[in-house]
């Protein structure tokens, strides 16, 4: 596994805490929740496209 996925994915999850938490301080709750939301789809993604790459890998092995 590659551990520079680990880091991008565990950056983003600051930078997606900080944005939120900075909005929320400026009273804008509902761009806040819309950072988190980005946040958590652009991580998803990620996981997501690891994912088709071990089913693929996983289907090379047994000749499916």
């Amino acid at each position: 596994m590659n551990i520079e996925l680990i880091f991008q994915i565990a950056g983003i999850g600051i930078l997606t805490a900080i944005f939120h938490t900075i909005l929320k301080q400026a009273e804008k709750e509902e761009y806040a929740f819309i950072a988190t939301l980005a946040g958590v789809s652009i991580a998803l993604l990620m996981v997501v496209q690891l994912l088709a790459e071990l089913l693929e890998t996983v289907k090379g092995v047994f000749f499916l």
